[in-house]
């Protein structure tokens, strides 16, 4: 066949061989079912490649009509291997492949990579027909990779268990893992990679997910001592909790995960009765995962990619304050300038420095960004002087330095530039990024020994830098939070009559929510005597099943100061509905205290179909809906979640009583969102939805009201 073969380390590392994921990474013997002659065919690619890539473990094709294939003997069937068996490829038709599950249980193959399609992704058939194979797996003791995957890869090993073109090229490995959903979309990044020279250890896709789903993979491949990060291409999470876990190991082991999600949903055009339902979509649910468990999420290739590239040399800024040196006065702007949109910052060096350098080149920029001038050419010797400073200094935590084509152009500059940026990165603990153009000679190689990666375009640069300093800073809150937090047993919520809004409020009252005062009136006299009983003024509102939205039925009269203005607001109240909606239950009109001028916000709770009940915080009014300034998290959150929830939110200035506004009791607010998050815990079996809105947070020390509160029930039989 004219295979080239690669030499990879002999070394076989499954940290323990009974565990079937190890076996997609790590298994010393593979069955190819359904092997071929032809090398470019599905059966034939597998054996192909696992020659190529030198894997050192026993290739048993299994495939009736040859005697050998590559120098292999081949078997009739799985049954009829004369070793132990790790992992079987399958390669054969959808009607075959529960025959063959049952060859490799008889042969107690622990895990099997079906690349077969014709199961779920057909429609309700290929539906059934996936979920019998698994029920018999499952019975069997069998775990499955797919059906429909393109498989997985050990390149470390030489491990190539796919059928994938992408290894008609060399790849080197490396530190990095790459687990995708997508096959075909995770062999072009894995192809993107090679082209800049990263390498990648661990590959998986991971099909139909009949069995074997991303988050377990995700879960496993963290724990690998080799691995270093890993990426991630994500289409759908099927258990939020399995995913969850595997979150916090990589936390754990500090493996940073860089998440792309695909698939945003059209919010906007959701239909939905409660404003949180119409606010949180399924992509806002992952984003807030994301950051809730420390994830890096990104929204392009090239910016997952240019992490790695750090990720790959060690790149671990220790905060985010950025030192930067540069050929170019302009260069340096628009660093600067990425440095503050990304959220990094710049720190002027000091007087005396500066005066120092000034001495050397008068009319150098000196303060941080460092502008050496095309003075460097004159007198290269300028730059370790130029270098040491920043690197001396205390307050920065990461370099960036820009000298664009120059180095690959400018032979003698370049080599003192490479050499000097090397040894001062070697002498530091500050890691050191190169914008530049370093051709593919000697200077390239200088910075890839020296442990400097290079990018080409300075805002990839920077946000790179952001992305992991992000990651760092989030790492240790995270771990601390998770430290110190204090883990509360939430019992169970017995399902309430909460199909109204006197029934929600009373719901939330009963668990420690504070409502508005307020009294049901069957009439105008006893609306009358409600107010008097409360106070004026009052509010008053239609008090329906039928009504989630009053407003929209001109169901609620504010501000009554007087016993005739509630009796007219109680009939006209009434006259409105019958208009309207004149078969709508009313039970009766609610008499409510007006609650005192505050900052009003929406509190919302939405179960998500994947990672469960999500709790909202959002600014009331226009900024929730329109601006969609709101915070969200899974449900239940702790305080320090809580506080950094409304931090997040952009008209926290509010809360905060700027311009001589009265400041909000914003611990109360906080402690509100605890409580909240703990219901959508303890009644996450019968509620779908739970919308505040609004919340009145009081000035500081009067706590927090609720004025409105809306409740969705899921139906008895779950649906």
């Amino acid at each position: 066949m004219g295979i080239s073969v690669v030499q990879r380390s002999k070394k076989t590392v499954p940290t323990d061989h009974a565990d079937p994921l190890a076996m997609l990474f790590f298994a010393r013997s593979i069955a190819v079912v359904g092997a071929s002659r032809s090398d470019d065919s599905i059966g034939g690619r597998p054996i192909k490649y696992l020659l190529k890539y030198g894997y050192s473990g026993k290739i048993y094709p299994v495939a009736p009509k040859y005697d050998s294939i590559s120098g292999l003997q081949c078997y009739a069937s799985v049954r009829d291997i004369p070793g132990p068996v790790d992992l079987a490829i399958l390669a054969v038709s959808a009607a075959r492949i529960p025959g063959v599950i049952e060859d490799c249980a008889a042969k107690g193959v622990p895990t099997v990579v079906i690349f077969s399609s014709g199961f779920a992704e057909l429609g309700e058939d290929g539906r059934q027909a996936q979920a019998r194979l698994v029920q018999r797996a499952e019975q069997l003791g069998v775990r499955i990779c797919g059906p429909n995957s393109m498989g997985t890869m050990n390149l470390r090993s030489g491990l190539t268990a796919t059928f994938s073109a992408v290894l008609e090229r060399t790849h080197r490995a490396g530190p990095i893992a790459l687990v995708s959903q997508s096959g075909m979309y995770g062999a072009y990044i894995l192809a993107q990679a090679t082209a800049l020279d990263l390498g990648l250890g661990l590959f998986a896709t991971t099909g139909n997910e009949a069995d074997i789903e991303l988050s377990e993979v995700l879960e496993h491949v963290v724990r690998d001592s080799e691995t270093r990060a890993v990426l991630a291409y994500v289409e759908q999470v099927r258990d939020g909790d399995a995913f969850v876990r595997a979150a916090e190991t990589a936390l754990e082991h500090d493996r940073p995960v860089v998440i792309i999600k695909v698939g945003r949903s059209d919010i906007g055009a959701r239909t939905a009765r409660s404003h949180t339902g119409a606010i949180v979509g399924s992509y806002d649910s992952y984003q807030a995962m994301f950051r809730q468990f420390g994830l890096i999420s990104v929204d392009t290739i090239d910016d997952m990619l240019d992490i790695a590239k750090l990720l790959e040399f060690s790149i671990f800024p220790a905060g985010k304050r950025v030192g930067i040196i540069s050929l170019s006065g302009g260069a340096a702007v628009m660093l600067a300038d990425s440095c503050a949109a990304s959220g990094l910052e710049v720190p002027t060096l000091s007087e005396e420095v500066q005066a120092r350098l000034k001495r050397r080149v008068p009319f150098a920029g000196v303060a941080n960004p460092i502008d050496a001038t095309g003075q460097l050419f004159n007198d290269p010797e300028i730059f370790p002087e130029f270098l040491r400073a920043l690197v001396d200094q205390e307050d920065t935590d990461v370099l960036v330095l820009f000298f664009g084509q120059m180095i690959g152009y400018v032979e003698g500059l370049g080599s003192i530039v490479v050499s000097e940026s090397v040894k001062a990165a070697r002498d530091s603990s500050k890691p050191f990024v190169m914008v530049a153009m370093p051709g593919d000679g000697r200077a390239a190689q200088m910075l890839k020994e020296g442990g400097i990666p290079h990018f080409t375009d300075p805002d990839r640069a920077i946000r790179a830098v952001a992305a992991l300093a992000n990651y760092r800073e989030r790492r240790e809150i995270l771990l601390r939070r998770k430290q110190t937090g204090r883990k509360v047993a939430l019992s169970a919520i017995p399902r309430a009559e909460v199909d109204t809004e006197l029934g929600a409020k009373k719901f939330l009252a009963e668990h420690g929510i504070r409502v508005t005062r307020e009294h049901l009136a069957q009439s105008p006299e006893e609306a009358v005597c409600h107010a008097e009983t409360i106070g004026y003024p009052v509010v008053l509102k239609v008090n329906s099943p039928d009504i989630a939205h009053k407003t929209e039925v001109d169901a609620v009269r504010l501000d009554l100061h007087d016993a005739s203005a509630v009796k007219r607001a109680f009939d006209e109240i009434l006259r409105s509905v019958a208009d309207r909606l004149p078969d709508a239950e009313v039970r009766g009109v609610l008499v409510q205290e007006m609650v005192s001028p505050g900052v009003e916000l929406i509190l919302g709770v939405k179960r998500d179909p994947v990672f469960g009940h999500m709790v909202l915080c959002g600014l009331g009014g226009i900024y929730a809906e329109l601006l969609r300034d709101v915070a969200l998290r899974r449900a239940p959150v702790d305080q320090e979640t809580a506080a950094e929830m409304v931090r997040e939110l952009r008209g926290y200035w509010l809360l905060e009583g700027a311009r001589g506004r009265e400041a909000a009791d914003i611990d109360a607010l906080i402690d509100t969102i605890v409580t909240l998050s703990n219901i959508a815990v303890g009644a996450r079996d019968w509620i779908e939805e739970l919308d505040i809105n609004p919340l009145i947070a009081l000035s500081r020390g009067r706590g927090c009201v609720v004025a409105d509160a809306l409740i969705q029930r899921i139906s008895e039989n779950g649906q």
